[in-house]
């Protein structure tokens, strides 16, 4: 609990976060003032802040944001850090209390710094540095010191067995992340991304070690969207590293439990299962350490999202033997073609289009507002399609908290995917396959009618070669 005295409260560091106010620019002060200013001439003013507007949207294409900023990283390494030295208090016994409380801040400002190139025109990159400094001016915090690194320290989201223990995992340390959130769309094991129908209960995992089984319920007004409504995670026998039967988590609309079935929050001498509630009702994490397994179960608005990390070695082990039992693994293998919904197909359409794809005469928002709302929430590539479509289908914007908690998890728990996906808020690359009605009829009446003009010249010269 000394540890975690002295850092931002969650609603201190949500502010942060999302405003980066410093103390200068909260404050509002009382009373009337006791000095004279000169007032500000209305016309001058509001060209400036045209012209700065200007400047910012040429430079970004969006008044001050930037999709190559990755300022929103940096809050998860901050929170990382605390997580880290909350589970290995022992990697800090020789800091000053002073000292520990600095690292997170010292990790966050250091990655700021880090992605820098990039947020030039940002306001959201600027008002968090600003926010990040403040603070540890507050804490009397130095920017020289330790960091958070966890070679170091102790990750978080690989908790280790306690030294000698016949159940810690000894294999490579190369990972394999899966997700699902949303409408719901799926990140494989094998980095595909993919929208799918599936309706009902279906298998995510199942394997020697752990089953993983979700059930989608019909949603918004597109009659084939759906989200998941309740999650079920089974920790199969293990007599010598966890227990002699099967261990049961279950998750329901409206009921994300903080122990597993039985009431409990680990099991085995060494904690090798335990559960987390990071967050009550909200948030929890299961940890099997014999398999250095990460699961990560939430609950937002009334549907969960799910992500897991597991050993490459682990995940290959498990398919050999037991592939009869487990012929169908959406995180192994993807959902079934009949399943899966071309949402960038849908997302290119024509409003016209839409409307009749749609059950109902409008979609429940417009592309326009979607893309804004999605692009405010940070997320990239495939996270971003994927949360201009559930706003377009549902109009829930929780979908948008739902993309963006997915995106932040997949990149604590597979940090190179950042390299696979492109930093891209908008749907620009969309264009190719339906371009919009304006484009569509300038550009393809413009190539038809220079095409015919040419053809006609050709057989006016042919004709023109006979008549002499």
């Amino acid at each position: 609990m000394l540890i975690a005295r002295g850092f931002w409260s969650r609603a201190d560091r949500g502010k942060g976060r999302t405003t980066g106010h410093s103390s200068a620019t909260v404050w509002k002060g009382m009373g009337t003032r006791s000095w004279t200013s000169s007032p500000v001439a209305p016309i001058p003013t509001l060209l400036v802040v045209a012209v700065t507007g200007i400047i910012w949207k040429t430079v970004d294409g969006s008044f001050g944001r930037s999709s190559n900023c990755r300022v929103d990283s940096c809050w998860n390494q901050y929170n990382t850090a605390i997580e880290a030295m909350l589970d290995y208090p022992n990697s800090f016994n020789n800091l000053t209390p002073n000292q520990i409380k600095c690292i997170p801040l010292r990790t966050y400002m250091s990655c700021i710094r880090n992605v820098s190139r990039g947020c030039f025109g940002n306001i959201n990159y600027h008002g968090v540095k600003e926010g990040v400094h403040n603070k540890m001016a507050q804490q009397n915090c130095s920017t020289r010191g330790i960091i958070y690194d966890p070679r170091l320290h102790g990750s978080p989201v690989h908790p280790l067995p306690k030294p000698g223990s016949p159940c810690g995992y000894d294999g490579p340390p190369v990972y394999k992340h899966c997700g699902l959130f949303g409408d719901p769309h799926l990140k494989t094991f094998s980095n595909e991304f993919q929208t799918c129908k599936v309706r009902g209960a279906w298998p995510l995992i199942n394997n020697k070690h752990l089953t993983v089984q979700v059930t989608n319920d019909p949603v918004g007004n597109a009659g084939r969207a759906t989200a998941t409504s309740k999650l079920t995670v089974v920790i199969k026998r293990n007599d010598e590293c966890a227990a002699n039967r099967f261990v049961t988590y279950q998750a329901q609309t409206d009921h994300l439990p903080g122990t597993f079935d039985e009431g409990r929050t680990h099991y085995g001498q060494d904690k090798t299962v335990r559960l987390v509630e990071k967050d009550p009702g909200k948030h929890v994490e299961i940890y099997i350490s014999y398999i250095d397994t990460t699961v990560i179960v939430r609950q937002i608005g009334r549907y969960f999202t799910f992500s897991i990390n597991m050993p490459e070695k682990i995940l290959n082990e498990t398919r050999l033997p037991y592939s009869a039992s487990s012929k169908l693994q959406l995180c192994v293998d993807g959902c079934p073609a009949k399943e899966r919904f071309d949402y960038q197909a849908f997302l290119s359409q024509k409003y016209s289009k839409l409307k009749s794809e749609l059950v109902g005469s409008v979609t429940a928002m417009s592309r326009d507002d979607a893309t804004e709302l999605c692009r405010e929430a940070g997320v990239i590539d495939f996270y971003f399609d994927s949360c201009v479509f559930d706003l377009m289908t549902t109009g829930d914007t929780n979908f948008t908290i739902a993309a963006n908690t997915a995106y932040n998890d997949v990149l604590r728990l597979d940090p190179n995917v950042d390299k696979i996906l492109e930093k891209r808020q908008n749907l620009s690359h969309l264009q190719i396959m339906v371009p919009s009605e304006g484009a569509r009829t300038s550009g393809s009446w413009t190539g038809l009618t220079l095409m015919a003009l040419i053809i006609s010249l050709y057989c006016l010269g042919l004709h023109g070669n006979k008549l002499l």
